[in-house]
């Protein structure tokens, strides 16, 4: 209770914080916001829902049987639940993992799917960012990352060592020994034969549905990449598109560790800032991300959690009822 509070003090502390740490007033942000048209909305909406929609053919393939309809309403159902609670990620992963095991899906393809969606998903974001400091030459300047961004050292190693198991078999007996040692001085375990084994069946998922991986993780991040350009577009801010890239690598760099719900007040102020510091008007860039958070993160909640309530409508059926109603909600 005191963590949600603390963390709901912060993020709303945060969020409003947000205009004076760039040098704007809420006035001013508000004026900007203020020339956003219903047509623009409906037009945001559209590539928002497309970009959802192109990330559930990774989900899918990550979890051979799973249709993308299902693979959606996971995405939104465990982001509505992240996005509210502190460290919700750990929660929205439990409601996943409950919602998998409902459709008929073992434990095991569960954990091979929350481990392959995981390394596509860093990798796509450390993806990104590689590319933006591409750009840093054509931007002068590498300040938009700061110091800060050392703290984020630790999430690339780790995609590294993951890679590393992956391609050599011995290195996933070497890491589950040592990690049995560790781990048997509390309790026992068997990790040199678990991963070895989860090794191999998330070889077999990636090498049976890399393409669709591919495919759907690049249009999902070029979507992403157009929402956050018409949001500027829609309200008359002109950034140019390198500025911009940088702009969703450093909110990716942003999201990659979540200190807040969804990095909500984190990634406005963080990603405000770097676009500032790159020529953006202070007021301009406070509303243009407020209103591409307004969709990539605010929206989900709703959206998923009324998914989640028809879901959790449709498990108090009869089996034989609920077996049918789901099949066509999920």
């Amino acid at each position: 209770m005191i963590v949600t509070v603390l963390s709901g003090t912060l993020t709303t502390a945060l969020v409003v914080f947000l205009p004076r740490a760039v040098g704007a007033t809420w006035s001013a942000v508000g004026a900007v916001l203020g020339q956003l048209s219903f047509g623009s909305v409906a037009v945001l909406a559209v590539v928002w829902i497309a970009g959802l929609w192109s990330h559930s053919f990774v989900l899918a393939a990550s979890l051979p049987g799973l249709s993308k309809r299902r693979g959606l309403t996971l995405s939104l159902t465990g982001s509505a639940v992240a996005n509210v609670l502190p460290l919700g990620g750990a929660a929205g992963t439990a409601l996943n993992f409950a919602m998998i095991r409902r459709w008929g899906f073992s434990s095991t393809a569960f954990g091979g799917f929350l481990a392959v969606t995981t390394l596509v998903n860093v990798a796509s974001k450390l993806g990104v960012i590689a590319v933006a400091l591409g750009l840093v030459p054509i931007l002068h300047s590498m300040s938009v990352f700061g110091a800060e961004s050392l703290l984020f050292v630790p999430v690339p190693l780790v995609a590294l060592v993951a890679v590393w198991i992956l391609v050599d078999e011995r290195v996933a007996v070497g890491i589950g020994s040592g990690l049995d040692k560790a781990i048997g001085l509390v309790r026992p375990s068997r990790l040199r034969e678990r991963i070895p084994r989860h090794r191999t069946s998330m070889l077999r998922v990636l090498r049976a549905g890399w393409r669709a991986m591919a495919a759907g993780m690049v249009a999902y991040l070029g979507l992403q990449f157009a929402l956050l350009w018409l949001c500027f577009q829609a309200l008359g801010i002109p950034l140019s598109l390198p500025v911009l890239l940088t702009g969703l690598a450093v909110e990716r760099l942003l999201t990659l560790v979540p200190v807040t719900p969804g990095g909500a007040g984190v990634v406005e102020v963080g990603t405000s800032a770097a676009l500032v510091s790159l020529g953006g008007d202070p007021a301009g860039v406070a509303a243009g991300l407020l209103l591409f958070r307004g969709f990539t993160y605010l929206m989900e909640i709703p959206v998923g959690g009324v998914l989640l309530a028809i879901w959790s409508w449709l498990q108090r059926r009869t089996p034989s009822q609920s077996n049918q109603l789901d099949s066509v909600a999920g």
